[in-house]
């Protein structure tokens, strides 16, 4: 992968001379630090051509003017970020957070006749306080600190650092039965580890791997390439890939999972192109050709060589993940269960200087193409057999933990491999389709939530 940082450093510099005989002779902190920004958007953004005529050289919030570069913000540009925690952004990369170690999918009671809303757990961390508290996958929370969660509170109970969480049961007919004890847990820095769960089951003598990854951090890619090791020693024939709380990371993280899964032929052919602003286009290709803006498949000795790959998902599968999907597409079949996905097709990097102390801004750089360029960029992903996530719970149907054969998704997917579900499925899976989840956005969970980013090498 090209060494983007220093292959525009030049460029970037002829951009800083224009503006430098703009600036005043002992600009201000501030005013540096916003030259320092309008310099970088305009050098880097994949729609700099869209910014307004903005003077960089005044002394307004920084926060403020990088809001006022980015290009209609929630509608076209829902991801580029400002920090002034420099050291605490890459903290979060490298998957070091503080969190109380549960994930959870919130949903309305009832959707026809009420505002609350119930919070299933999707999973929980091993070792984390939730971990410790033994709250377990398809356990429902509706109250916090003896609040009933509604949509109106919902942000601010759940977001607290310390949580006194009172569990329930629900009813046929949407009441929830309270259940004791009510648990106490608090957040703390939690080194989080995105191999969540692996196994390995056989079903009509087929053995299929199973890998729950929850961010492409690129700390854990030894990890990974571990975890691959173990599915080709073991001689496995399929793989399910569950990306449901997976929402981006690392690119280069996600070209070496793709590399991992893909037919052994298919190395060294396009997996992805890259498409950044005009101006970065004519320069990386004047400089290093077309090839400067393709990413290719790796050779890679724990490669499982499959034709076939089934993929998990829900609404938070997005950006890196989302990735993994529609780069294979194209060079082996895909089988997508579950939810249509987010729909983020761009990545950004990140941006900081040594005279900017603390600061750094990740912008989108470019857009991802795969190789036969078939995104439809307005929507996300479609699955071929759609599924809503815990969608049992309304049924009063039993959920099981992650990598079990009986899980829901990870059942599916064997019926999709196999075509038969697990012979230890006692009753047929039949999940609610209409159930209304709570939209949260980027307010919830993981701070990098919907985040695919570039890694700029040093």
């Amino acid at each position: 992968m090209k060494n983007l940082k220093f292959t525009l450093v030049a460029l970037f510099a002829v951009c800083s001379l224009v503006l430098v005989s703009c600036k005043d002779d002992s600009p201000s902190p501030v005013k540096k630090r916003n030259v320092w920004v309008g310099e970088t958007m305009d050098t880097y953004y994949l729609w700099e051509d869209e910014i307004e005529d903005v003077e960089y050289h005044t002394g307004e919030n920084t926060f403020d003017l990088f809001e006022r570069l980015v290009y209609r913000r929630g509608e076209i540009d829902r991801w580029s970020f400002i920090t002034d925690d420099y050291q605490g952004l890459l903290n979060l990369f490298a998957g070091v957070y503080k969190s109380t170690g549960y994930s959870f999918r919130p949903y309305y009671r009832d959707q026809d006749y009420s505002n609350e809303v119930i919070c299933i757990i999707e999973y929980v961390e091993p070792g984390s306080p939730a971990y410790v508290a033994q709250i377990k996958r398809g356990d429902i929370f509706y109250k916090v600190d003896g609040q009933v969660i509604t949509d109106d509170n919902f942000y601010d109970l759940v977001n607290r650092e310390s949580l006194e969480l009172t569990f329930g049961i629900l009813s046929q007919d949407r009441t929830i039965e309270e259940l004791l004890p009510k648990k106490n847990i608090s957040a703390v820095e939690l080194q989080s580890n995105p191999i969540l769960k692996t196994s390995i089951v056989e079903a009509n003598g087929v053995k299929i791997a199973y890998l729950a990854y929850t961010s492409f951090i690129r700390e854990y890619d030894k990890e990974l390439e571990a975890v691959f090791a173990d599915f080709k020693n073991q001689g496995v024939d399929e793989l399910v890939l569950d990306l449901r709380y997976n929402s981006g990371g690392s690119v280069s993280s996600a070209v070496l999972l793709c590399s991992l899964i893909a037919p052994a032929s298919k190395v060294g052919s396009v997996l992805f192109k890259e498409n950044y602003n005009e101006l970065l286009n004519r320069h990386l290709i004047s400089q290093d050709g077309e090839e400067s803006l393709i990413m290719r498949f790796q050779a890679n000795a724990n490669n499982l060589d499959l034709s076939r790959v089934v993929v998990l998902t829900t609404r938070n599968t997005a950006s890196a993940s989302e990735m993994i999907i529609y780069g294979l597409k194209p060079h082996m079949d895909v089988i997508q269960i579950g939810e249509q996905t987010h729909g983020k097709y761009y990545a950004s990097a990140t941006f900081t200087d040594d005279e900017i102390y603390n600061w750094a801004i990740q912008p989108i750089i470019f857009r991802t193409e795969n190789s036969d360029n078939s995104i439809d960029y307005t929507q996300g992903l479609w699955p071929d057999k759609p599924v809503q996530d815990l969608g049992l719970v309304f049924n009063q149907q039993e959920v099981f933990d992650l990598g079990e054969q009986e899980e829901e998704f990870f059942a599916l997917a064997i019926q999709a491999i196999t075509g038969n579900l697990p012979s230890t499925v006692k009753s047929a899976i039949t999940p609610k389709q209409s159930v209304k989840a709570l939209n949260t956005g980027t307010k919830l969970g993981h701070p990098l939530k919907y985040d695919m980013h570039y890694d700029l090498k040093k």
